[in-house]
């Protein structure tokens, strides 16, 4: 029998352990659960491979599921519009981490670009669409490609001379379009025959602002095997040029820390950089591997690893390998990381890190690695906290006020679009000069579905009938390094609603420019029907199809002010809450203490590993303080238990074993 944590306590349970350096932030979410024929859905982790492939497989979801309001409404007020300022037929812009696509200069120009084809599969003309900002008014909108040749996958990044440059690849190889002065003048296409990768990430640094730092996969050289190189399957490359491109003297060198002695190899897009003069910060991310964070801070000569979210079995391979951790010949369901990353160096240097929480498992006797796509929750790290101690901070969010996530099937559908990350993922984040956070994310979007108005989908087949819950986009900020975010806002909206509500939109792939001022500086991609529409399952059937045409590309110019909903970051995080359990291992009995600052409703309660409340320890108003609950575990067989404390709008949770 599976050993499975089911999704009510993947959305249940925000476990983390409390940071030995600082203070973990305060989340204002309250995970929300999941009915347990969706909580129990598992997907065959395709590593190395594009989402858009047709090797991919998606399990058909069937289920009843909760019969929410469909026309309940998210009514939060906006200050902002979107702006259209492109469009793609082809609407896969990344296949876990979201790629640097736009910069904001100090003069008040704005370089945007998307991955974009104006035809339809098999999208011979992709490319980077690319729109420009003046000061006054974006350009209109592009139909033709920057590159002369077929791309795709593209970053942008802006040297201190004004030079642009756009990192792509086409089918084996990196691909650079630079041209001398930002938003002016014909491009110049240079084919990095020397880097033969795919899915690159750029930023710019050196302490002179020209040092281009690229990250690179090995790819799949246009096959559909990854290329093994320094004896990884996947390996992880970086490349550097100190005078914006001209010249490269790092050409797919592999760090040492991540080198085959550590690490299997890494999949496409799981991974994110930034740079501030000498500092470099990457991280990398996947299903199979620990989070790791790769800093430097001699502009890339050298770099330190630090753990961020450690993987359970060193070194995994799917193939030959399984979860069963406790050698009971059944398969133990691992927390990990959805792959969907995102970094930022803050004004002193410090490196934050975003990405989605996952589940996965693998049984003895299986040929690969299988994960939970219903598994919700937004973590957070930065450097002041330990190995393993990331916060949740946000999720998936509940309009109608039951405690639950509410999805809809009406037939044979798959109840969501196909991403291949976790329900609250794609994070991007910016900073301002202040010091404060601002990040945007994808959720998914409770009781609407795409049957309900908007684009319908009645194509046919086993994908096609019935509806899908949506996509929007969030975004959340932070006033003091991280410690604390404020409630997030649903910003999805676009320029001309469909039938005048902007609910039935699929809101994705949201890139922030990573400098902010009194507004926020976002791009996303959006259109009427939920997914992205490439990946097929395993008989070749699209499982997204697409019924809307083209997604647009909108621009979001959003007032700080406007970077959280109704409820201010003072009333959300007026108590702060520390939870410890002790002993951990315990046999008979334990104490839970937790300390609270201001009086408070604190609701305690303990799961099994299927999701199921086996206890409400108390549920009262306690006082500012520190209170200690006896709990007796003289009932409870011994194994994995989760408790979870609810203070006013907060949660803390973690891991209990009882021996």
């Amino acid at each position: 029998m599976k050993k499975q944590l089911l999704f009510g306590i993947a959305l249940c349970i925000a476990g983390a352990t409390i940071a030995q350096n600082s203070a973990p932030a305060t989340s204002s979410y309250a995970p929300l659960k999941i009915t347990s024929k969706f909580a129990n859905k598992c997907v065959p982790y395709q590593k190395n491979q594009q989402l858009g492939a047709e090797q991919n497989s998606f399990e058909n979801v069937v289920s009843t599921i909760n019969n929410a309001n469909k026309s309940k409404a998210n009514k939060q007020n906006r200050s902002f519009l979107a702006e259209v300022i492109g469009s793609t037929y082809y609407q896969l812009q990344t296949n876990a981490s979201i790629c640097n696509r736009i910069v904001k200069s100090a003069d008040g120009t704005i370089s945007a670009i998307w991955t974009m084809d104006q035809s339809d599969d098999p999208w011979p003309n992709r490319g980077t669409g690319y729109n420009y900002f003046d000061g006054n008014a974006w350009g209109t909108p592009p139909l033709v490609r920057v590159e002369n040749a077929r791309t795709g996958f593209s970053n942008i990044g802006i040297t201190s001379t004004g030079k642009e440059v756009i990192i792509s690849h086409d089918a084996s190889k990196l691909h650079m379009s630079s041209r001398a002065a930002k938003g002016t003048g014909a491009w110049s296409d240079t084919a990095l025959s020397a880097i033969t990768d795919t899915w690159a990430r750029l930023s710019v640094g050196g302490v002179d602002g020209k040092t281009l730092h690229v990250i690179s996969s090995s790819g799949t050289g246009g096959g559909t095997a990854m290329i093994t190189f320094h004896g990884q399957t996947g390996s992880l490359n970086y490349s550097r040029s100190q005078d914006g491109g001209t010249t490269w003297d790092r050409l797919r060198t592999i760090i040492p820390e991540i080198d085959s002695s550590n690490y299997v190899g890494f999949g496409g897009d799981q991974y994110a950089i930034d740079a501030q003069d000498s500092t470099v910060a990457i991280v990398i991310g996947g299903f199979d591997t620990d989070l790791i964070l790769l800093k430097s801070t001699d502009n890339g000569d050298n770099w330190v690893k630090t753990i961020v979210k450690q993987f359970a079995i060193p070194m995994y391979n799917g193939t030959t390998m399984n979860t069963d951790i406790d050698a009971d010949g059944a398969g133990d369901t691992l927390e990990t990381n959805d792959a969907s990353v995102a970094v930022l160096l803050d004004n002193q240097g410090k490196t934050h890190v975003w990405y989605g929480r996952m589940f996965v498992l693998e049984e003895p006797g299986a040929t690969g690695l299988s994960y939970f796509p219903y598994t919700d929750g937004l973590m957070y790290w930065n450097e002041g906290y330990a190995t393993d101690s990331a916060k949740i901070i946000a999720g998936v969010q509940d309009l109608n006020g039951n405690d639950s996530i509410d999805m809809y099937i009406d037939g044979t559908n798959d109840g969501m679009g196909y991403y291949g990350v976790a329900l609250s993922s794609q994070p991007s984040a910016g900073i301002d000069a202040a010091g404060n956070i601002y990040l945007s994310y994808c959720s998914l979007y409770e009781g609407i579905d795409h049957t309900g108005g908007g684009a319908l989908d009645n194509s046919s087949g086993p994908h096609g009938a019935g509806g899908k819950n949506y996509r929007h986009m969030f975004i959340t900020s932070s006033p003091d390094g991280g410690n604390t975010w404020c409630n997030p806002k649903d910003i999805t909206n676009p320029e001309s609603p469909l039938e005048g509500n902007y609910d039935y939109l699929e809101g994705v792939y949201g890139a922030m420019a990573k400098d902010v001022d009194g507004n926020i500086y976002l791009i996303t991609q959006e259109d009427g029907s939920p997914g992205q529409g490439l990946s097929k399952d395993a008989s070749s059937v699209i499982i997204d199809p697409q019924t809307s045409g083209a997604a647009n590309i909108l621009y979001y110019k959003i007032p700080v002010a406007d970077a959280c909903s109704n409820v201010g970051i003072q009333e959300l995080n007026k108590n702060t809450t520390t939870v410890s359990v002790y002993p951990n291992p315990a046999t008979t009995s334990a104490t839970l203490s937790f300390t609270t600052t201001t009086k408070e409703n604190v609701v305690v309660k303990i799961y099994n590993v299927t999701g199921q409340v086996v206890a409400e320890i108390t549920n009262q108003t306690y006082n500012a303080g520190t209170h200690n609950l006896n709990v007796s575990l003289a009932k409870y067989t011994s194994g994995i238990y989760f408790y979870t404390v609810k203070v006013g709008n907060t949660m803390n949770s973690g891991k209990m074993i009882i021996e």
